[in-house]
């Protein structure tokens, strides 16, 4: 692993940390297989709710951050926005116990989405992309040329009014 391209400058690996009383983040934390994957930056994944929320919210320390980093979230804002996602990033994330971690908050209808066995297969399949192209495991580059299909509807955080 390169260090310094991340949050974190140093050469430590850090765990997936999940709000597990938050609806199916329990299930997604299974199936998405991360719970055990060894990272460069401190993620915490939890739950938004539905109110007021963007569909997935990315939440960072600027201060911290690296330009290789930015420049990775920026490619993956633009691959969920080709495919009809909305990603926001706020990047004043400065919650003193977690200062150094990457908040990933995934909207309620979001990880409501279930495969015909019931698991939320959509949610693990979004934050496993984010978390894999914001490691440098994944270049989203490569993935723009997939166009995701029959993917549901989700109504953005700030819907434009219609006449």
């Amino acid at each position: 692993m390169l260090f310094g391209v991340g949050i974190t400058t140093n050469n430590k690996n850090y765990m997936i940390d999940f709000v597990e009383t938050d609806f199916h983040i329990p299930e997604i934390k299974r199936e998405s297989k991360l719970f055990n994957m060894a990272t460069m930056n401190k993620y915490v994944v939890y739950g938004l709710r539905p109110k007021d929320n963007p569909p997935i919210l990315i939440e960072y320390n600027a201060d911290d951050a690296t330009n290789d980093f930015r420049e990775r979230l920026e490619r993956l804002v633009a691959f969920f926005k080709s495919n009809g996602i909305q990603l926001d990033i706020q990047d004043e994330y400065v919650d003193e116990k977690n200062r150094h971690k990457v908040a990933i908050g995934i909207r309620r209808d979001i990880r409501s989405v279930v495969n015909k066995n019931k698991k939320p297969l959509f949610a693990s399949s979004i934050l496993s992309t984010i978390i894999y192209a914001l490691e440098g495991r994944v270049d989203v580059e490569q993935l723009k040329k997939y166009k995701l299909k029959n993917l549901p509807k989700f109504i953005p955080s700030n819907p434009t009014p219609t006449a």
